[in-house]
């Protein structure tokens, strides 16, 4: 019978040739046990020692995680990382990658190639980058998700391997020309690029900082336009700009006061220039959204009582639900009538028009984000029929709902 170890480093073959990956089983010490790599090239940029890799990565072997880690290396890499566990023991890691979520472009690459002076086999370099596998975001969780069982003998779904890599993602509690950058910007962008910067500013826009957990916190680099042909780490920065300037226009348009949103701004260009690596570029991306996002949602807050506060949550907590306006008040525990005198007092119209306004925007996003039909979003909101649904949005909006589509629905650019 196979000894633990020996099951392990079969499990590791069976990933490789499965999935055309290469994988390392690392024991605790940094020894690498054993490797299966189908013959797949080693980035040159690490100059063929493993160890590279593992700094690039911060990757230590005493570490262990109770989830797989996904982690990416400052050349754009995605490796995903196993703590293997037996009786309870922590006996190493594996090494599952690398891959890539999007080819990159060949301005990306040179990008890279100037970045780290690889000049003398750039086309090495070239080569290596053509071979990694292409393997999407969503793919690349089901892989972690079943190589963590495989492993461990615990199943872990992939909405919660990605939740888990959100936690230790998230920065600390810290709360050229740009214009140029971000016109530059917006023509390049693809509809991908697009669709992840509207779905962004929205959530920036309406403070809702628990949803960043979500969201890509910056979008993918290998499919980001190249603001920069001679730098990598150059390009980055320059979409960090973007990602500034656009942010901070959001945040002023969700009720942050013009001059905080514009101190912060300045704020952070200052600190783009600052930064030397891509990962404190990362780093500085995903700071600039929740410091944006905290500081819209306390104006937000501050704007109304904790009790009409509490109702605003509540209602768009539940968004999808039959929610009424008695719902609301038993929450806040008061009666339907005195809530409805505070709520009107304070925000300006009725619990009820609140309601249908709030169910209204969720609405705008599925038909622009989604390709979810009319009559199914009417009945996801609990609107009663498709006609009083058209009625209401056509009041709020000005437009009916297959004329908004048509507008602005971003999938289909």
């Amino acid at each position: 019978m196979d000894s633990p170890i020996e099951v392990n480093k079969k499990i590791c073959d069976l990933i490789s040739k499965t999935f055309d990956l290469r994988v390392f089983y690392i024991g605790t010490s940094g020894k690498i046990i054993h490797e299966s790599s189908n013959n797949q090239l080693i980035n040159p940029l690490y100059e063929n020692l493993k160890q590279n890799l593992f700094t690039q990565l911060n990757f230590y072997a005493s570490k262990q995680y109770d989830y797989p880690l996904i982690k990416k290396s400052v050349f754009s890499e995605k490796y995903i990382l196993i703590s293997v566990i037996n009786n309870q023991q922590f006996e190493g890691t594996v090494l599952i990658g690398p891959s890539l979520s999007y080819p990159l472009s060949e301005d990306r690459v040179n990008g890279i190639i100037n970045d780290s002076r690889a000049f003398f086999y750039r086309e090495k370099v070239i080569q290596y980058y053509k071979s990694v596998p292409i393997i999407k975001h969503d793919k690349l969780l089901n892989i972690s998700s079943m190589a963590f069982l495989m492993l461990n003998h615990v199943l872990l779904s992939p909405e919660t391997v990605w939740e888990r890599n959100g936690e230790v993602t998230e920065p600390d509690e810290k709360i050229g020309n740009v214009d140029l950058v971000v016109s530059e910007n917006l023509q390049t962008s693809t509809s991908h690029e697009r669709l992840f910067e509207t779905k962004m500013l929205e959530i920036i826009k309406e403070g809702r900082v628990e949803e960043l957990k979500n969201l890509p916190n910056v979008k993918e680099e290998e499919i980001a336009s190249v603001l920069s042909k001679n730098s990598f780490i150059r390009s980055n920065k320059n979409h960090i700009i973007t990602l500034i300037t656009l942010v901070s226009r959001a945040s002023i348009e969700g009720g942050l006061h013009d001059e905080i949103a514009f101190s912060l701004h300045d704020r952070f260009i200052q600190q783009v220039e600052e930064v030397d690596t891509l990962d404190e570029t990362r780093e500085l991306a995903k700071e600039v959204l929740y410091t944006f996002a905290v500081k819209v949602q306390q104006a937000k807050n501050e704007r109304y009582s904790k009790t009409i506060t509490t109702c605003k949550d509540y209602i768009y907590k539940h968004i999808y639900d039959d929610i009424s306006h008695n719902d609301i008040a038993n929450k806040v525990e008061l009666s339907p009538k005195y809530l409805s005198v505070l709520f009107k007092k304070e925000v300006g119209i009725t619990v009820s028009e609140y309601i249908q306004r709030t169910k209204i925007e969720e609405a705008k996003k599925l038909l622009a984000f989604s390709k979810t039909p009319i009559s199914e979003i009417c009945s996801l909101l609990n609107f009663n029929d498709q006609s009083y649904f058209t009625k209401v949005f056509k009041k709020v909006t000005g437009v009916t709902p297959k004329l908004y589509r048509e507008r602005h629905h971003l999938l289909s650019k």
